[in-house]
This record gives structure tokens, sequence and C-alpha cells, in this order.
């Protein structure tokens, strides 16, 4: 099936909501700021640099920079054009060629032309460790002012999503004059909906792109980030002080519904899957033996009930996305499920010296539901004769550990892709991984198997759907067997919001877009539908 990109220009009005500039225009003079909390943390870094994989400020992408296409997660297959009007693939899927919006400008008046987007990829092909999305790219060309050429060492069709739907363009004339490894990039300029109009420690605020290219958009003229602690959001949420947030709430009925119904509302699709990686470089956690007695020694149902308070769903064993994700399932593993056996983990660990059988398990405090899952965890896991001591830590510490490697075992979530395949690529691709000590972006555990990798690349070597499917199911058959990681269950996308302000947000009847504040690009597709309430 083919899956180039068929330039509707109503495709775009339709996700983005263009009225006519001067309507729009007027609301907005008068419109409410959005208060919004995209992650917990006590204070932010000031750093806009959407190439960096750790410190990056929420809104950094999709709100200031935008990316070439964007993909709906939640309705597999629907592709919008944005920065890019359309593209084409060369016969051998190695080139693929963008024609590029025309008229579009950067924040500081320059135009947005070719020259950017090749300068973007040339970027990450000139710094591996910038690369989140472990591009093949041999070289770029710009053809004409609105068309460039990406060239890749091999075939790259199902790289799509990686390439346009989740990679920034940057300006060339800002970020040439700067180390994009290093710098922070304290004065963003995007073509994006917004710029960064302030900025300290507790609070950054974005105000409208006066001359963005989608006329009368957006709607929201001010966007207030605060900083808050996992407590704090908790508290505000109660109160009426946040707009927006992507937290978890222990009991939302109580403390966010109640006594305002109408206002108060939360979707929380499913975003990924929520795994527990053990970190495969250990030499105990390296045995299958081990992992295997680690996963029947666990009941998901209970952290579910009890962590996750039923808002989620324990994930299929070969962490593929269900409901919907049925064709992409190994037919003998289709009906497979998590199931405790307390005897047969035991028996599996008979030949284990029990000293050996102590870990410590990381997890980033300010998430109260997964410190929860890993006490529940730890539990479990004594039961069989496994100690672990459970270790809380800050935020972007517990990104630092895990993308360097050094934990022992850790609770993640993989987001979901434009079909099955990017998440498991994200979770298991072996050029993810990295030497311990270095950033990895993707494939946490460090999973290296010849045959995750063959599969993994022939699903990027054809646009047959046939074996796209066949592909997966490989991949999820060893998910199953060999557990490189132990998925947990589903990820919801957290999402809070209040519809006295504006109203358009995603939810169950019209999934547009996934509806978190803390996910990108999406977040900004959802700041271009909202309209302030009663117009």
């Amino acid at each position: 099936m083919k899956r180039s990109l068929v330039a509707l220009a109503a495709l775009v009005l339709a996700v983005a909501g263009c009225s006519g500039g001067g309507a729009g225009a007027g609301r907005t003079a008068s419109a409410p700021p959005l208060i919004i909390h995209a992650i917990d943390s006590g204070t932010f870094q000031e750093n806009f640099n959407p190439f960096h994989l750790e410190g990056v400020n929420f809104g950094t992408s999709g709100m200031i920079y935008e990316t070439l296409e964007f993909f709906n997660r939640l309705k597999p297959g629907e592709v919008t054009p944005w920065l890019a009007l359309k593209h084409e693939w060369s016969k051998d899927g190695k080139s693929l060629t963008f024609t590029l919006r025309q008229g579009v400008k950067w924040t500081d008046g320059k135009p947005f032309t070719a020259e950017d987007v090749a300068y973007t990829f040339e970027v990450i092909r000139k710094h591996p460790e910038l690369n989140k999305s472990a591009l093949e790219l041999k070289a770029t060309e710009v053809l004409a002012p609105d068309k460039v050429r990406v060239d890749f060492a091999s075939t790259s069709y199902a790289k799509l999503f990686n390439i346009a739907g989740n990679t920034p363009i940057v300006p060339k004339h800002v970020f040439e004059k700067q180390n994009p490894v290093t710098f922070t990039n304290p004065e963003p300029v995007g073509t994006g909906p917004y710029t960064l109009s302030s900025f300290n420690a507790q609070l950054y605020e974005m105000a409208k792109n006066p001359g963005y290219w989608q006329p009368g958009k957006p709607e929201v003229p001010v966007l207030k980030f605060p900083a808050y602690t996992a407590n704090g959001v908790q508290t505000a949420l109660r109160q009426g002080e946040v707009d927006w947030a992507g937290a978890f709430v222990p009991d939302i009925e109580k403390i966010y519904v109640q006594g305002k119904p109408e206002t108060n509302k939360y979707f929380f699709p499913a975003e990924g899957v929520v795994a527990l990686l053990p970190n495969l470089t250990h030499p105990v956690l390296s045995k299958p033996e081990v992992r295997k007695a680690i996963s029947l020694a666990i009941d998901r149902e209970k952290i579910v009930r009890v962590a996750e308070r039923g808002y989620t769903q324990v994930a299929h064993p070969t962490g593929i996305p269900m409901p919907g994700g049925e064709a992409y399932l190994p037919p003998e593993h289709k009906d497979a499920k998590f199931a405790v056996d307390l005897a047969e983990a035991k028996e599996l660990l008979k030949d284990v010296d029990p000293a050996e059988l102590k870990f410590e398990l990381l997890v980033p405090s300010p998430f109260t539901d997964w410190v929860n899952a890993a006490q529940l965890i730890r539990e479990d896991l004594a039961k069989v004769g496994i100690t672990v001591e459970t270790r809380g830590v800050a935020f972007q510490d517990w990104v630092s550990k895990v993308g360097k490697g050094t934990f022992d075992l850790s609770i993640r979530a993989t987001p979901a892709g434009a079909e099955p395949y990017f998440q498991m690529r994200s979770m298991l691709y072996g050029k993810l991984a990295a030497p311990v000590g270095k950033s990895a972006t993707g494939n946490y555990q460090r999973w290296k198997d010849a045959e995750t990798d063959r599969l993994i690349d022939a699903y990027a070597a054809t646009e047959d759907e046939a074996e796209h499917h066949e592909a997966t199911q490989g991949l999820g058959r060893i998910m199953v067997e060999k557990l490189p990681t132990l998925p947990l269950f589903y990820s919801p996308s957290w999402a809070q919001y209040r519809t006295d302000k504006y109203v358009g947000w995603p939810s169950a009847q019209d999934p547009y877009a996934m509806p978190s504040p803390y996910t990108s690009p999406d977040a900004a597709v959802v700041l271009l539908r909202l309209k302030p309430a009663g117009t």
C-alpha cells in the first residue's frame, strides 16, 4: 500500500479549524490565557533546543518548531500536510522529496525555505547523538526554494513518521552560528503558532505568533507554563488554577470532576505501553530465565487496579496496542495473557545464587502512579526470592540514568506511533541502543538481537502491507518468547481540561490528536483547534 501524501488544503483546514483572519483576531484580542501543566517539575531549565533529548521544555516542538507532516496516532493512516504540502519516494525507497509550503516565515521575519529543511537533516546526520530516530541519513539536496530531497543509506519507507512527523525543522540562519549539541536556544525562532515571550525558572510564557501561516490562528493568545510539583498540580487542579494538565490524579472524579462536571473534563486514550525495563547489560538480568521469572511474579491486574486506579488496562504480552492491533499479533500468541505463577518463577530461579537476585528499581519520583507500581512490583518479587530496592529520583535525573543505562530495573513508557511497528522499533531496535554511559535514543534496556533487527529492517524495506504485518508479528513473537522488555500496562495520554475558557478539545467522539499537553506536536494541533467558550 502506497503511503504517499496527497496535498489537500482542506485537510489542513479541518485540523487547524482555520477561519477568517479578522474574526479570529477579534476573538483572540479579548481571549484569556491558558494555564498549562505538562510535566511535574519544581523548576525549569532555559532550554528550547528541539534537537535535545534531555532538559528541553515542553512546547518547544510543535508550538515553536513544526514538523513537515502531522500523523494522528489515534487514527492510524491519517496524515496531514504541515510545513510540507506533499512528499514523494523514489522507487527504491532511498530518497524522499518534499514539496514545501510557500509563504511561511520564521518569527524573525526571514522566509522558511528548503535550505532550513536540508540543514536540519544535515545536523542530525553529522551529529549522531542528535539522531533520536536512528535515521540512516546519507545526504540532502536543495532542489528549489520549496523542494528538498533527503537521501538514505537503505530503503526507508517505514520511517516516514520519524522523518516527517517527528523531526522539528529549525532555522539554518540561527543554528548554523551555534553548536547544535550544546546550544540551549534561549531566544527560539520558529515557524509555529507561538513564540517564547518570557522565561524564569518557575514560569515561562508563550504568546501568539502574529505572522503564523494559518490565518486567524491560534485563538488562544497566551500560554503560561508554571512549575508544579506532583502534589502542587493536584491542588492546582482542585482549585481551578490549571486549564490543561497532563497529570495522574489518584481519584479524578473526587479531586477534579466533582461539583463541576459540566466544565471539568478528562480524556485518557492509550498512547503507548509502560514496561518494566531490565538492563540487559546486567549479568543476571541478561538471563532469559530471570526475566521470565520476574514477569511471572508480577501481578499486573493489581498494578492497574491499585497504582493506575483502573484508568488503563494490562498490556498484551507482545506490547502491541489493543484493541486495534489485532492484525499485527502473531497467530499463535493472539490470545496470550500475562498470568501470575509463583511456583514456576521459583523453579526458573532455582539455579541462580540468591545473593545475585538483588536489584534497584529506578522510577521518577514525580510519577506517583509509577512509584506505587514499583512498590507493588517490589512486594511481588519478594515472594520469589528477588530483593528489590525502589528508588525515586527527580525527573531529569531519571531520564539521564535510563538514557545512559546506569540502572538495574526501571519503568518507562514507549509512545505509540503511526503503526505498532514504530513502538516496537523504539523498544527493540539495536541501532537505538548505546554503550552504557552514553545516552540511548530508545531500546533503553539495550536489547541486541540479529533477528529483531532483521525484522525491523525488513519492515522498512517495503511498502507492502502484508509484509508489514508479517514483520510486526515476528517482533511480537520475540516479545512473548524472549522477553527483551516486560510490558505492564498501556500508557494513558493523561489529559485534564476545562471548557469554561476554551472548547474544541479532543475527545473519544473527536480524536483528532493526542490530548496531553506533553505530547508533541499534537499539543500544538490541539491549540489550533481551540475556540473561546461561548463563541
